[in-house]
């Protein structure tokens, strides 16, 4: 709800309060000194005989003279349910538990002209509400894993790497701290090292194609082994019966 809008409520909900169904038969500007403060408007209502003072309160103040300023991120945003700070309403969207802690994502801080209100969001979050995921594991493109899957650990603000089929960590690699967003990440050896195997010490990675490929010589190779073998067994035999006939 914007500044502007909760303003034009205050002073609709104050008119129906002073003057119910009466009828306003003028207004106009106060004159003289009036109630209204930081720069408010002041207008004066006649109704049915009647004359009262409403203030029109200038963007980020509220209150009957004006007198409250906007306080978006303790008292004066509308929560989304029951038991939910302004603070978590706007700038800790999807707070999470880590070992009994409450993880925070950003902390909201007032401001004098609109929208009254930013989220200085954490070393890993990001975004207008801080609802952005924003930590080393967050972009496949720049994945610290490389040949892995990428996991990070709040709280420990470590990134575990799990590597594909036919890759592994160099062993002589150990675990690099690195610096994100000002905060200290450890990072494990990324998975960079092709797993060896065999005589020719390396794991080919076949393709799809290469797959259908050697199937189809799988296949073929076992028909032309079943045939010759067939045929064999057929000469042999045939050969042994036509002599014992002769």
């Amino acid at each position: 709800m914007s500044a502007k809008l909760y303003s034009c409520l205050i002073v609709a909900y104050t008119f129906l309060y002073f003057y119910g169904t009466n009828f306003v038969t003028s207004y106009q500007e106060c004159e003289g000194k009036h109630e209204c403060i930081n720069n408010s408007e002041c207008v004066k209502i006649d109704a049915s005989g009647e004359s009262h003072n409403l203030c029109i309160c200038k963007p980020g103040f509220i209150g009957w003279n004006c007198s409250i300023p906007l306080d978006y991120c303790n008292k004066h945003c509308k929560p989304l349910k029951k038991g939910i700070s302004c603070q978590q309403t706007l700038c800790n969207q999807g707070q999470f538990f880590l070992y009994s802690t409450l993880m925070f994502k950003g902390q909201c801080i007032n401001l004098e002209s609109e929208p009254f209100y930013r989220c200085d969001c954490g070393a890993f979050y990001k975004g207008e509400n801080c609802e952005i995921e924003d930590n080393p594991c967050s972009s496949e493109l720049n994945n610290p894993c490389s040949h892995g899957d990428c996991e990070f650990v709040r709280g420990t603000n470590q990134v575990n790497c799990h590597c594909h089929p036919g890759w592994t960590t160099n062993p002589n690699q150990t675990t690099v701290k690195y610096t994100w967003n000002g905060t200290d990440v450890f990072i494990s050896p990324p998975c960079i090292e092709e797993v060896k195997r065999g005589i020719t010490g390396s794991a080919p990675s076949l393709g799809l194609n290469a797959k259908v490929l050697w199937y189809m010589v799988l296949v073929l190779s076992t028909i032309t082994f079943l045939w010759l073998l067939s045929s064999t067994l057929y000469d042999c035999f045939g050969r042994r019966n036509r002599q014992e006939e002769s």
